[in-house]
């Protein structure tokens, strides 16, 4: 008998014309933030506010600061030579009991010599001079002129009633005393009730008619110290 095989037909797929199938693109996952709870927003409710409080009281604290170095005035344009004897003058406020005056005291310096000479403060002439001659110039050592004429202004500021370097008229009896000495703020007080640069004028004639001299002290001398004084915090605000 014969055996007849049927041979194996393979049907191919006919081929498509045109664009190439595509392949189907798995859709995109979405990912969707999960609403915050109550709490979750009262706590970060709470950590703005800290923030901004936190950042509310560091600019308090900085202003803070500022207005303390600043409220008992400060020296200004002071030469090098002035400068170096800044921490001396400090300690010489603070030993005679007006630690907050020391600016003025540098401003005092900086009319007085510029610190280019060794009486800085030209305090030979004071009676609490005790070691050098009572002559103008005098007195050789820096440290002990310092000294002098420290003691010398906390005197002043006494007669004056001066307690703070905010009162500015009191202030400027006392610089004018530092400069005349013989109770010139007594006089002025119990005379005209304050310092002016007229009755320091007509204290000045006094003085020349009193010692037989053609001058006596510096009218002005209160105008030339506050040149180099700033007082208060006027530039509470710059950051100069």
């Amino acid at each position: 008998m014969k055996t007849t095989t049927k041979a194996k037909t393979t049907k191919t797929a006919p081929k498509k014309s045109g664009a190439s199938v595509k392949k189907a693109s798995s859709p995109k996952k979405r990912t969707s933030k999960k609403p915050l709870s109550r709490a979750m927003r009262k706590k970060q409710l709470r950590l703005r506010i800290g923030i901004a409080c936190a950042v509310f009281l560091l600019i308090l604290c900085f202003g803070f600061w500022r207005l303390s170095s600043t409220r008992n005035g400060k020296a200004i344009h002071l030469s090098d030579s002035v400068l170096q004897y800044k921490s001396q003058v400090q300690e010489a406020c603070k030993a005679c009991g007006i630690p907050a005056f020391s600016e003025i005291a540098l401003a005092i310096m900086q009319q007085e010599s510029a610190g280019i000479v060794p009486d800085v403060m030209q305090a030979s002439e004071s009676p609490f001079n005790t070691q050098y001659p009572n002559t103008p110039g005098a007195i050789t050592d820096p440290s002990y002129s310092i000294q002098v004429g420290i003691e010398t202004f906390a005197y002043c500021l006494e007669e004056a009633g001066c307690e703070s370097p905010t009162d500015a008229d009191r202030l400027k009896l006392a610089l004018q005393t530092y400069n005349y000495g013989n109770s010139y703020a007594s006089w002025a007080l119990e005379n005209y009730g304050a310092y002016s640069e007229e009755n320091a004028a007509i204290f000045s004639e006094n003085m020349k008619a009193r010692l037989g001299w053609e001058a006596y002290g510096d009218k002005q001398y209160v105008e030339h110290v506050l040149r180099y004084y700033r007082f208060g915090s006027d530039d509470f605000f710059s950051l100069k």
